[in-house]
């Protein structure tokens, strides 16, 4: 029995033609649903890598015209020197910090802060390369487990392609958002952050909008439609999976953010 299950896997696998990788990654845009449907019909193959790649020349590209951008850059500056100074005079105030560790410390890290300079560098560049690859990684492990819970099935490999293949969704948002910072003079993004600015809603809340932009929702919902189809769950358990591992992770950036700032 166990025999001819796998000889039908087969056999519809054989009947459904196989993607390019081209042609899978204009499918996540235009209909993940049936592009999702094909990849889990069809012999595994990591159709992430081209997105992931994508991703990865423009996050390069935009950072490298990010730290070419004076205005930007020192607005960015300013305003993680100016918090870091907020913070070393309440150590002082508390008495946890004399003024001249306090001093000290500053100067130490604005070495680090230094836009030209190799640690900021190396950390900027380095991300670029690094993130979406994690991304795709820690994300893939999330939703395994989640799936194992719903007692669903889906290959570690299907799995990375669900969150890999949208990827280039965030390759177009880092352009948008790199028109806009440009056109705004400052960090900006296709978000509520836009018009709910700092002086309106306050840092953190102001912080938190900018996380949420048009196109980490778009992101997440193609990731979630992805997830469906390869696991063969319910939609509703799909988003609420993907945008509860989100809403999580904004979260703990958030709280976190407080407490060291």
């Amino acid at each position: 029995m166990e025999n001819n299950n796998e000889t039908n896997l087969d056999v519809q696998e054989q009947s459904v033609e196989q993607l390019s990788s081209t042609d899978a990654l204009i499918g996540v845009l235009s209909s993940p649903g049936e592009t999702c449907e094909t990849l889990a019909a069809t012999k595994k193959k990591n159709y992430w890598i081209l997105s992931v790649l994508i991703t990865v020349i423009i996050s390069l590209v935009v950072t490298f015209i990010f730290f070419r951008d004076e205005q930007i850059m020192s607005g960015m500056m300013d305003k993680q020197k100016e918090q870091l100074e907020k913070s070393m005079e309440e150590q002082v105030k508390s008495g946890k910090m004399s003024p001249e560790q306090s001093q000290q410390a500053i100067e130490q890290a604005e070495k680090f802060m230094d836009p030209k300079g190799v640690f900021f560098q190396i950390i900027g560049y380095g991300g670029s390369i690094a993130i979406p690859f994690l991304m795709v990684l820690i994300l893939s492990l999330v939703y395994m487990l989640v799936i194992k819970i719903f007692k669903a099935n889906a290959d570690f490999g299907s799995l990375m392609n669900v969150v890999g293949l949208p990827m280039i969704i965030g390759g177009i948002g880092s352009i948008v958002a790199l028109v806009l910072s440009v056109v705004t003079g400052k960090m900006s993004s296709a978000s509520l952050a836009l018009f709910l600015t700092e002086d309106v809603v306050g840092a953190k809340l102001s912080e938190l909008l900018f996380k949420i932009d048009v196109f980490s929702i778009w992101y997440y919902i193609t990731v979630a439609i992805g997830l469906s189809k390869i696991a063969k769950i319910p939609a509703g358990k799909a988003y609420v999976t993907v945008f509860g591992v989100w809403i999580f992770w904004l979260l703990i950036t958030t709280v976190s953010g407080m407490i060291f700032s």
